[in-house]
Parts: C-alpha cells; structure tokens; sequence
C-alpha cells in the first residue's frame, strides 16, 4: 500500500502548477467568451420573442413532458440492466437516478456529490456496493460513448444533406478511423491489427502520466461491459433511447413554434450541445449547451426566435424541471428506507 500512495503522489506531481493555473486561465476565458459573444446576445434576443410563448399549443407541451419521462426512464433501465442480479425494484432505482439527476444540478461538485448521493440511496435499497460501483463506471463510460456513436451515426447521413459542409465528412472519417484502429488494435493477429495496436499505444504514451491509470481503468471496465451480451444490448438500447428521446424533446419544442427541422440537424445541434458540455466549463454546461444548440440550429436556417424558445423550453423541462422531483424523489426513498426494518422486525 505505501508504494501505491507513493506512485499515486508522484504521479499527482507530475503535472506542474503552472499547467494547472494555465489550464483555469484558459477556461475563464473560454467562458467569457461563450457568455459574452454568445449567451448575452441570445439573451436580449429571448426578451423580443416573449410574446410567442403564449401561442404555444398545450398539445406540444404534453408531448415534451412525455417524450422527456420517457428519457429518464431508459436512462433507469440501462441502470437496472447493468446492476445485474441486484433485483432492486424499479421504483427504487428511477427515484435514485431522478435524485441522482436533480442534485447534480445545483449543489457544488455536481456529479461527483450526485454519484455519492445515488452510490448510498442504491446501496439502501438492497444493491451490493461492488455492483453499485460496477454500475456507475459502467454508466460513465456508456452514456457518454452512446452519445458519441450517435453523433457520429448522424454524421454518415449528414454527408449527403445538401450544402453539407466538408466538416461532417471530416468528422464521420475520424470516428470511422477511430472505430477501425480500436476494432484492429484489441484483435492484435495482422501485421495491420499490431500496427493499430502500436498507434494506439503511441498515443496513450503522450497522455500526461497522471490520466494514464484512468484511461486504462476505464478501458478494462469499458472492455467487461462490451463483452457481456445484455449489458450491451442495454447499451445499445436504454442508453440511446436516453439520448434520442431528449434530443425529440427539442424537435417538439421547434415544431411548436412552428419550425419543422429536418431530424438530422437537430440531432446534430443536439450532439454538438451535449458533447460539448463534457467540457466542465460550467456547472451541467448551462450557457455552453444553450449557446451551441442555438447557434447550431441558426446555422441551419431555423429562426432566431424560435431557436432561442425551443432551446431555452428544451433546458427548462430537461434541466430544471427534475430538480423540485428530485427533492420529492429523495424523501420518499428516506420515508420507505425508514419503514423496511420496522416491517421486517
């Protein structure tokens, strides 16, 4: 154990103070310019746009409503599929991810104190901690990767639109590269499968030491779960119904205020918002998300004005709205957690 802490401190080390300062000054940048030149701007163009949310058919709103729980009720069955043999019921695990879900957007450190929440309410429930863990990483890696695989499946018809800029191409020839090295490198048999393999090799060498282990981690859990049949078939299904589900919220949203967007595009501003809220620039990427989304669907000749209202509609009913349910979620878990031992005893 002492050599472990020993490698995990020099390894923390490794990366100098200045690059760490570097790396601050660098995102407070990026985040003034995103609220600056694209958040602000969007902002008083909302104000002139008002009036047109009175003219919003409820039929639209419900529909959202749905096509949202829908959403985060595939994102509870990947969990259930993934905690395997813990039989929890499914009631218990969609009141956790809501918690989980609602509490990531407004307490400090975000996900990491909803993972812990949602670790411990799992627990409660009757889960074994290692398959809690299991599931966590597993999710972690999945949805993110699920998001990337549709972004990158919408790319392939996204070469064909019309006026479709080379960009799409460029990116669908990068993730097809990706896929292919990743595919060659793990079988390992070929003069070409080695040649991957060493790429791939070559570019995990450049990575700072200190990202390394995660990397490796990662790829070993990501590895399990690929080989696991129903996991992947989870994987494949729950995780991006997930997506797709939400992604339609912000068709609905459009199609309401009377733009009927071709499906592609908005999966594609859709994934570029998304994506790019990987990027832990601000707290669940807000500005970041609706400033892209925006921007995206603008680029593709939607109307300011109804860009603007069904992208800020879109985060209020997927952002907001499960926090006040997340709270009524978290205390019904807490009343029935403190009821089971009085029924059992």
């Amino acid at each position: 154990m002492p050599s472990k802490d020993k490698a995990t401190r020099t390894a923390t080390r490794t990366r100098p103070a200045w690059y760490r300062r570097l790396w601050s000054a660098v995102s407070l940048v990026i985040l003034f310019a995103v609220v600056e030149y694209v958040v602000l701007p969007k902002l008083a163009l909302a104000r002139e746009s008002l009036h047109r949310v009175s003219e919003l058919n409820p039929a639209w709103l419900i529909l959202a409503v749905a096509l949202e729980a829908g959403s985060l009720v595939c994102y509870s069955l990947f969990s259930r599929a993934l905690l395997g043999k813990d039989h929890l019921p499914f009631s218990w695990i969609l009141r956790s991810d809501l918690t989980g879900y609602g509490v990531s957007h407004v307490v400090p450190g975000g996900a990491a104190t909803a993972t812990a929440l949602r670790f411990r309410l799992l627990v409660m429930g009757g889960a074994q901690p290692a398959n809690v863990t299991a599931t966590v990483t597993a999710e972690a890696i999945g949805s993110p990767l699920a998001l990337a695989l549709l972004a990158w499946l919408t790319s392939i018809p996204a070469v064909f639109l019309r006026e479709a800029s080379t960009a799409y191409l460029v990116g669908f020839l990068i993730g097809l590269g990706v896929i292919v090295c990743t595919f060659l490198g793990d079988r390992g048999s070929s003069s070409l499968e080695h040649l991957a393999a060493r790429l791939l090799r070559a570019i995990l060498g450049r990575l700072p030491q200190r990202v390394r282990p995660w990397i490796s981690t990662v790829a070993r859990r990501l590895r399990d779960v690929v080989a696991d049949p129903e996991v992947r078939k989870a994987f494949l299904i729950w995780a991006t119904l997930n997506w797709l589900l939400d992604a339609a919220v912000l068709w609905t949203f459009l199609a309401a205020f009377g733009e009927r967007v071709h499906p592609i595009a908005v999966l594609i501003a859709y994934c570029a918002a998304n994506l790019a809220a990987v990027v832990p620039l601000t707290p669940g990427g807000i500005g970041v998300v609706e400033g892209i989304a925006v921007s995206s669907l603008i680029g593709f000749g939607v109307d300011g004005q109804a860009a603007l209202l069904a992208v800020l509609s879109w985060r209020l009913l997927q952002f907001w709205a499960p926090v006040p349910l997340a709270g009524l979620c978290y205390l019904s878990l807490r009343a029935q957690g403190a009821l089971t031992p009085a029924k059992q005893t």
